[in-house]
């Protein structure tokens, strides 16, 4: 019987030679279409009750995969320059693709009670424009005796203040989250660079896209390192170009159709 298949082998040498060059080319472009998944498994099965009540806490309260938190370390906030630079930033941020709000110390709201309606107003404490030291200084004032967001914006024993981004869950779950996360890096870094402040950033959104492109970057020098060795090893046994040529020949074909 193998003699039977062997001589049928070389008989149609020719026509399975350019169907097996025609099965791999179809399939390699198959291999380039594979695609890097953005969101994350599931590690516990979909009908579990603590699944089901964090589902049931992000109906409530939204998600919580997709806030990058930018923190910056001073006692010169609100120093002028400083801080006509952080609301610089922060209208810079609002206006990058995929940013959805940013909730930091220039955009912090007091509620004020209406005495005609009797309802409580939400005013914001500083004015969205190019402010002077006097007008920083009153509404640092009146920002300061809010005790809502001690602990929250900023902490006064360490002189932390906190900036929170949020981006859009849809962009979060695709390869454009990684040019949005670059870009709003970059801007904080810039202010930071500018204003000679310590800056540090973190949050899902940062660690995801850092951890999945590195794995990309990786799994490439991974497959180009793994062929090399390959390549040298199959040298030294067989100490010939062409059987090794044709070794690799079948283990790259083997690798495509995986």
């Amino acid at each position: 019987m193998w003699t039977s298949i062997g001589k049928a082998i070389l008989r149609f040498r020719y026509p399975l030679i350019i169907l097996l060059l025609a099965i791999t080319a179809f399939l390699g472009w198959q291999a380039s279409q594979v695609k890097l998944s953005y969101e994350f498994t599931r590690a516990i099965p979909t009908d579990n009750p603590k699944y089901l009540i964090y589902q049931a806490f992000r109906q409530k309260f939204g998600d919580d995969g997709n806030l990058l938190v930018i923190g910056i370390r001073t006692r010169k906030l609100f120093d002028e320059k400083i801080f006509n630079d952080y609301l610089k930033l922060q209208r810079d941020l609002k206006k990058t693709h995929g940013v959805v709000d940013v909730v930091s110390v220039p955009s912090s709201i007091s509620l004020v009670r209406d005495e005609e309606t009797e309802r409580l107003r939400a005013l914001p404490i500083f004015p969205d424009t190019l402010l002077t030291k006097a007008q920083i200084d009153s509404s640092a004032a009146v920002f300061l005796n809010l005790p809502f967001y001690r602990g929250l914006l900023y902490n006064p024993e360490t002189g932390a203040w906190l900036m929170g981004v949020s981006v859009d869950p849809k962009i979060m779950n695709s390869p454009e989250r990684t040019g949005v996360v670059e870009e709003i890096t970059r801007r904080a870094e810039s202010f930071g660079l500018k204003n000679g402040v310590e800056t540090h950033l973190s949050g899902l959104p940062l660690i995801r896209t850092v951890v999945s492109d590195r794995i990309k970057a990786e799994m490439g020098y991974f497959l180009l390192g793994s062929v090399l060795l390959s390549l040298v090893i199959l040298l030294l046994f067989f100490r010939s170009w062409s059987a090794t040529a044709l070794s690799m020949g079948v283990v790259i074909i083997g690798v495509v159709w995986s």
